[in-house]
C-alpha cells in the first residue's frame, strides 16, 4: 500500500509537541509491514537537515512563508499552512503519483480534505484525517481561502472558517488518537463548536490509541542514559537518577524523586504542577520540571518559583526543553506527573512506564486508556490542587515497597508500541480502500 502523510512536524526535525512523535512512529511501523510510506512537511528554516529520518522518506515544500524562524505561531499560520496543502497536492499531481491514502494530521493539513475531493480528481487516494488536538481548529479569515482558490461556507462559523470542519467533513474516515478522547469530544462540553459535526459523522468517526517510538523511547537502548536497563536488569535506572541528579545538583538522598515534562500551557494544568511541587517537598520528596512556557506571564510565574528555590538541593526547574536531557529526566524519575486538564492521547505517561518511572496522571482523554490507579500508577479526577495532593500522599508513601516494584513491573510489561495501533489503522485503510 502506498501511503503519503502530510504534516506540519516530523520527530526529531520538526517536533513541537506530540505530534512530530506519532509521525515518526506510525511511519516506520507501517514501513516495518512493508508498505511504502512518504512524508511531505514545510521546508522551515529551522530544520536542522542532518536529523532527519534516514528510513522515512520526506519532500520538503520551501517557500518564504516557511522562513520565520518558527515553526508556530505567525498571525498568518493559517495562510502558511493552507498554502503547504495546495503546493503538496500539487507536487503529488505534477509528479504522477497516486497513492492508495493520503492521511492528513491536525488542522494545518485539514483544507487538503477538501482540495483533494473537488479539485485533484487524478489523485483517486483515500482521505483520512486524524485529530491530534480539537482544541486548535484553524480558523481563518475569507481572504486566507480567496488566496488559496477554494472556499465553502459549510466551514464557515461566524465571520470565519473553520479548517478542521473541512477536514471532518470531507475526509473518508475521521480518526482521533484515544479510544476515551474520542467519546470525550463527541459527548462532552470538549468537543465544543464541533461536537454536532462529529456527532453527525460518527459513523466514519473512532479513536486509535497513539503509540511509542521503541526504538527511539528504549532504556535498554537509549545512547542518553549511563546504562541500559530493563524490566529484568533495573540497576541501570538507579546509575540513571544519580547521574540525574549529579547534573542537576540535587542531593544523592533516599528520597523519592517526582518529574513532569510539560509545556507550560493552561492545557498541562501548571497551576497543579505548582502544587505538586510544594506538596512534594512536604512528603519530603524531591522534584524536577523540564519544560517551557510560550506565554510571557506564565514563563515569570515560573522563574519565580525557579529562584524561590534556587539553593535548595531537592528542586530544579529547567524552564526550556532539552531532548538529551528528557531521556535523563524519564530514566531517572520515580514518579511521572502529568496532570493535565484535557489531554487526547498523552505520549509521556507511556514513556515514562516504558522507563520505570510510575505515572500520576489526571484521569481525562487518553490517560484514562493507559493509566489505570492503583495497576501502573495514579490518577485523580477533579483538576484541583487538592485532588493531585490528595493523590501524591496516597502514592509517595508507597515509594520503595513491594507495591511501588508491583507499579514499575505492571507499567513495563504493557506493550506501548506502535505494532497495535498501526494495525488498526491499516484496516482503516483497507475498509475504505473498499467502498
Amino acid at each position: 500500500m502506498k501511503i503519503v502523510h502530510l504534516a506540519s512536524e516530523l520527530a526529531p526535525v520538526a517536533k513541537v509537541g506530540g505530534l512530530g512523535d506519532v509521525l515518526q512512529g506510525l511511519s516506520r511501523a507501517l514501513l516495518a509491514k512493508g508498505h511504502q510510506v512518504e512524508v511531505i512537511l514545510p521546508k522551515y528554516d529551522t530544520l536542522d537537515l542532518s536529523l532527519l529520518p534516514r528510513e522515512i522518506p520526506v519532500k520538503l515544500i520551501e517557500s518564504p512563508f516557511f522562513e520565520r524562524g518558527v515553526i508556530y505561531g505567525c498571525e498568518d499560520d493559517s495562510a502558511r499552512f493552507t498554502f503547504f496543502c495546495r503546493a503538496a497536492l500539487d507536487y503529488l499531481q505534477k509528479s504522477g503519483r497516486c497513492p492508495d491514502v493520503i492521511h492528513l494530521h491536525d488542522w494545518h493539513t485539514a483544507v487538503a480534505a477538501p482540495l483533494l475531493k473537488e479539485q485533484y480528481p487524478e489523485l483517486i487516494a483515500q482521505c483520512i484525517f486524524t485529530i491530534h488536538n480539537l482544541a486548535y481548529q484553524g480558523e481563518c479569515e475569507e481572504s486566507v481561502l480567496d488566496q488559496l482558490g477554494w472556499k465553502s461556507d459549510i466551514i464557515k462559523e461566524g465571520a470565519t472558517y473553520n479548517l478542521m470542519k473541512g477536514g471532518i467533513l470531507y475526509a473518508d474516515h475521521v480518526t482521533t488518537v484515544s479510544p476515551n478522547y474520542a467519546h470525550e469530544i463527541l459527548t462532552t462540553n470538549q468537543g465544543g463548536t464541533l461536537q454536532a459535526v462529529l456527532q453527525a459523522h460518527q459513523n466514519k468517526f473512532s479513536g486509535v490509541l497513539n503509540g511509542i517510538d521503541y526504538e527511539y523511547w528504549n532504556p535498554a537502548t537509549d545512547p542518553h542514559l549511563p546504562a541500559p536497563f530493563s524490566l529484568k536488569k533495573l540497576a541501570g535506572k538507579k546509575l540513571a537518577k544519580q547521574e540525574l541528579r549529579k547534573r542537576l545538583s540535587l542531593a544523592e538522598e533516599a528520597r523519592p524523586l517526582v518529574v513532569a515534562i510539560t509545556r507550560l500551557v493552561p492545557q498541562k494544568g501548571p497551576e497543579l504542577i505548582k502544587a505538586a511541587l510544594l506538596k512534594t517537598l512536604e512528603l519530603g520528596g524531591q522534584f524536577i520540571l523540564l519544560g517551557s512556557a510560550l506565554d510571557e506571564k506564565t514563563h515569570k510565574e515560573f522563574e519565580a518559583l525557579k529562584v524561590e528555590h534556587t539553593d535548595s538541593p531537592h528542586v530544579h526547574l529547567e524552564l526550556t526543553y532539552n531532548e538529551k536531557l528528557s531521556h535523563l529526566v524519564f530514566g531517572g524519575g520515580d514518579l511521572f506527573l502529568v496532570p493535565s486538564l484535557f489531554e487526547p492521547c498523552g505520549l509521556t505517561q507511556m514513556i515514562a512506564m516504558h522507563y520505570g518511572n510510575v505515572p500520576l496522571v489526571r484521569a481525562t482523554g487518553g490517560l484514562v486508556d493507559t493509566v489505570f490507579d492503583g495497576v501502573n500508577g495514579f490518577s485523580f479526577g477533579p483538576p484541583t490542587t487538592e485532588a493531585i495532593c490528595e493523590t501524591l500522599e496516597r502514592a509517595l508513601p508507597l515509594w520503595n515497597t513491594p507495591k511501588w516494584n508491583a507499579l514499575i513491573e505492571s507499567g513495563m510489561e504493557v506493550d506501548h508500541s506502535w505494532d497495535r495501533p498501526a494495525e488498526e489503522y491499516l484496516k482503516i485503510y483497507n475498509a475504505k480502500a473498499r467502498v
